[in-house]
C-alpha cells in the first residue's frame, strides 16, 4: 500500500491523476472523499464490497454506508463527520459490510482528514480482515460452548438437565435461535426429547420414530449422518419434511447424531436459525468434537444414575478421565483432584493445600496470579509438564475455566489432555531443521573452497599468456561461471541466514549501504563502463537496517547493468520522504531493455508465495531483505506504459532511528 503524500497535490487541489497512479493497483481498498462525496476508489474496494467503481464513486457517505451491517451504520456516519468536522485528526475501526450478494466482508479502516484549497479531503484505506473476524468469532463461540458442556458435566444432576445445559450453550454460543436434543430409546425405537430451546414443550412431538418418513430427525437417526441446511429455500427436501421449520421462519438449520463409544445411537442434536446466520462446513469439526463429549457425558450420567448423591456421581466421572482433573476454591486451595493426580509418584497429597503448600515460592506466586486471571477474565489454556510413573516427562494442553455458583465464590475447574506424541514430534523437527542448517553450512563451506582453488588456478592460466585466443575464452568463461557459483552460494546462505530469523536491526546511513554497492557493481563488470547518479548524501535519512540492505542495492543495479544492452550503463538512485515524512522512498532507475507487466510481479514474488517465479535468486533476496526490515518493493517503467524505456525499482523503508 502506497499511502498518499504532499507531493501528490497542487495549488487548487487534489490530482487525480496522481491518485490513480499511486493506488489504482495497491492491493488494499482506497476510498477517497471531497466532503461527504466519494471522488476516488480503487479496485481493491470494488472487489471487497460487490459494488462496481461506477456505483461508488460520486456517491454520498450516507448511500456508502448502506453496505454496512445494519447496527454499524449509525455509528460509521458518526465517526465520518466527526473526523470531516476536525473533532478528531484520524479514526480507525472495523466495519462489516454486507454484499449485495448477502456474504459479509470486514473491514479495518484507517482514515484521516486532508484540509486543501479550501476544500476537505477524507481518505481511507481498507484492509479485509474478514477471516481474521471469523477466526475470533469462531474461537468464542467454541470456547463458550465447551464451557456450557464443562459446566454441564459438572453441574448438572441427571441426565436430562445435562442435555439441557449443553443444548442451551450450543444455542447461545451459536447464534442459533431454536433447538432440541432427543435422546434415542432402543427399545421403543423412538428419539424422546430430553432438551428444549426457544419452543415450547407442546409445540413439537415429544417422541418421533425412527422409521417415520417425514421427519429429518428420524432419517438422521437412522442413516446417522449429519445432515447441515444453510438456506432453507434452497434445500432439496420434500415440502412435508420441512413445513414445520417453514411455518416457524427458520432458514438453517443442523441434525448432528451422536454415537456412542460403543457405535450405538445416543441421540441427535437439533438446532436452527430463523435470522441470516452462517453455518460453514468447517462447523462440522465443532461439532465432531462436541458429539465425542456428549458421548463421554451422556453415557457417564446412564452410569451414575443409580448413584444417590452428586458428589458420588462426579467422582465416577473424574476419575475416569484420562489425564488430570481439579477443581479449586477462589483462593487457589485444592478442593479435589481425580485419581490420576493422586496416582502420580510426585504429589500424593493435593487436597486441602494451597500453591504456597505444594510449589515453591515463584512456582506458587505464578498459580496464584493465573487463578486470579482466569476467575476474572475467563477460561485460558498453556502446556505443562508432569513426570510419568516411570520417571519420564509427559506434555499436557491444559485447560483452566471458571464454576460460577449462584451466590457463592467461583471456583476454579481444569483438566489436561496428553499431547505428548505432537510435542515431540514438533521438538524432533525443530532438530531435523537444525541438522539441515548445520549440513548445508558444511556443504556451503566446501563448495567455497573448490571454487576457490578452480578460480585461482583459472585466473593463473589467463595471466600467463600461453593459452590459444580460443583456450582463453574458454579459460575466461569458466572463471565467469565460477565467479556465479560462488554468488550462487552466497545468496543461497543469506536467504536461510534471513529465513532464520533473529536477525537485529540498529541504526543505519542507507548512503554507506548504497556507496558499497555501487563499488561492488563496478567490481563486477571491470569492463563496463557504469555511472550511478544519486541525491542521495550521507546522514541524509536514517533508518533501521543492517548490513543485508547493501545487498538490495547491489541485486537490484546488478539486474540493470544485466539488462541494458549498451557498454555505457546508466543508473540513477532518488530520495525522498513520503506519508508525511514517515517513510523513505528510493527509486532505482535505468535505461536497459525493461521488464514486461506480465512478468514484474513474479520477479520480486516471496519464497512462500504460491507462484511460477522467473527472476534470479538475487532479486527474490531482495524481497526477502525489504520485508524483514518491514517495507515494500515493487516495480514499474521507467517512462509510464512503456516497458520497453527501462526499469523503476521503488523501495519503501520505514524512516526514523
Amino acid at each position: 500500500m502506497c499511502p498518499m503524500s504532499r507531493e501528490s497535490m497542487d495549488g487548487k487541489g487534489l490530482d487525480l491523476g496522481t491518485v490513480k497512479l499511486i493506488f489504482d493497483n495497491s492491493p488494499e481498498g482506497i476510498l477517497l472523499f471531497r466532503d461527504t462525496t466519494v471522488i476516488y476508489a480503487n479496485r481493491a474496494v470494488s472487489e471487497r464490497v460487490g459494488w462496481t467503481l461506477e456505483q461508488i464513486v460520486g456517491e454520498e457517505v450516507s448511500k456508502l454506508t448502506g453496505l454496512l451491517d445494519s447496527a454499524e451504520e449509525r455509528s460509521a456516519l458518526e465517526r465520518f463527520y466527526s473526523l470531516l468536522n476536525e473533532s478528531i485528526d484520524q479514526d480507525s475501526g472495523e466495519y462489516l459490510f454486507v454484499k449485495p450478494t448477502g456474504e459479509p466482508v470486514v473491514m479495518h479502516a484507517n482514515s484521516y482528514r486532508l484540509a486543501l484549497a479550501e476544500s476537505n479531503y477524507l481518505i481511507a484505506h481498507l484492509t479485509d480482515v474478514t477471516a481474521e473476524r471469523l477466526a475470533r468469532e469462531k474461537l468464542r463461540r467454541e470456547r463458550s460452548a465447551y464451557n456450557a458442556i464443562a459446566q454441564a458435566a459438572l453441574a448438572a444432576s441427571d441426565l436430562e438437565e445435562a442435555c439441557q445445559k449443553v443444548l442451551e450453550g450450543i444455542v447461545e454460543s451459536f447464534d442459533f435461535d431454536l433447538g432440541t436434543f432427543r435422546l434415542y430409546n432402543p427399545e421403543e425405537r423412538t428419539l424422546r426429547l430430553a432438551g428444549l430451546v426457544g419452543l415450547e414443550r407442546g409445540e413439537t412431538q415429544e417422541a418421533v420414530s425412527i422409521d417415520d418418513p417425514n421427519f429429518i430427525v428420524a432419517r438422521t437417526a437412522r442413516t446417522r449422518e449429519p445432515f447441515f441446511i444453510r438456506e432453507i429455500s434452497e434445500a432439496p427436501e420434500s415440502k412435508d419434511r420441512l413445513a414445520r421449520a417453514r411455518k416457524l421462519g427458520i432458514r438453517a438449520l443442523i441434525f448432528w447424531p451422536v454415537i456412542g463409544s460403543k457405535g450405538d445411537l445416543i441421540g441427535i442434536i437439533n438446532v436452527a436459525a430463523t435470522g441470516e446466520t452462517r453455518i460453514e462446513d468447517v462447523d462440522r469439526e465443532f461439532f465432531a468434537t462436541l458429539s465425542g463429549m456428549l458421548t463421554t457425558i451422556i453415557e457417564r450420567k446412564r452410569t451414575e444414575r443409580e448413584l444417590a448423591e452428586s458428589q458420588d456421581r462426579f467422582l465416577a466421572f473424574a476419575n475416569n478421565v484420562p489425564g488430570p482433573l481439579y477443581i479449586k476454591d477462589h483462593e487457589s486451595r485444592v478442593l479435589f483432584v481425580n485419581d490420576y493426580m493422586k496416582s502420580r509418584e510426585t504429589q500424593k497429597a493435593w487436597e486441602g493445600k494451597t500453591p504456597d503448600q505444594l510449589f515453591r515460592e515463584n512456582h506458587a506466586q505464578r498459580v496464584h496470579d493465573e487463578d486470579r486471571e482466569v476467575i476474572e477474565k475467563g477460561p485460558i489454556e498453556r502446556e505443562q509438564e508432569f513426570l510419568d510413573d516411570d520417571g519420564g516427562r509427559r506434555t499436557y494442553h491444559m485447560y483452566k475455566f471458571p464454576i460460577f455458583q449462584e451466590g457463592k465464590p467461583p471456583l476454579i475447574g481444569g483438566f489436561s489432555l496428553d499431547v505428548t506424541e505432537r510435542v515431540q514430534a514438533e521438538r524432533e523437527l525443530e532438530r531435523a531443521k537444525a541438522r539441515a542448517e548445520f549440513f548445508n553450512d558444511l556443504l556451503a563451506h566446501d563448495l567455497n573452497n573448490m571454487h576457490q582453488g578452480i578460480m585461482s588456478s583459472l585466473e593463473l592460466i589467463i595471466a600467463s599468456n600461453d593459452c590459444t585466443p580460443t583456450l582463453m575464452r574458454i579459460a575466461e568463461g569458466a572463471l565467469t561461471q565460477v565467479k556465479r557459483g560462488v554468488s550462487l552460494i552466497s545468496n543461497v546462505m543469506k536467504l536461510t541466514q534471513l529465513n532464520g530469523g533473529g536477525i537485529p536491526l540498529s541504526p543505519h546511513d542507507p548512503a554507506e549501504s548504497l556507496g558499497a554497492a555501487i563499488e561492488i557493481v563496478k567490481q563486477s563488470f571491470p569492463a563496463r563502463s557504469i555511472s550511478v547518479e544519486t541525491n542521495l548524501e550521507s546522514e541524509m535519512y536514517c533508518i533501521m537496517a543492517n548490513h543485508f540492505l547493501t545487498d538490495v542495492f547491489y541485486n537490484l543495479m546488478h539486474n540493470s547493468v544485466k539488462n541494458t544492452r549498451d557498454d555505457e550503463v546508466r543508473i540513477t538512485v532518488h530520495t525522498s520522504l513520503v506519508q508525511n515524512g514517515e517513510t523513505l522512498r528510493i527509486e532505482i532507475c535505468d535505461w536497459g531493455k525493461g521488464i514486461p507487466d506480465y512478468t514484474k510481479e513474479k520477479l520480486l514474488a516471496g519464497i512462500n508465495e504460491p507462484t511460477s517465479r522467473i527472476g534470479g535468486i538475487g532479486l527474490i533476496l531482495v524481497r526477502q531483505i525489504v520485508d524483514l526490515l518491514g517495507g515494500e518493493v515493487w516495480i514499474e517503467d521507467r517512462v509510464e506504459s512503456d516497458h520497453t524505456k527501462g526499469t523503476r525499482f521503488i523501495i519503501h523503508l520505514p524512516k526514523g532511528c
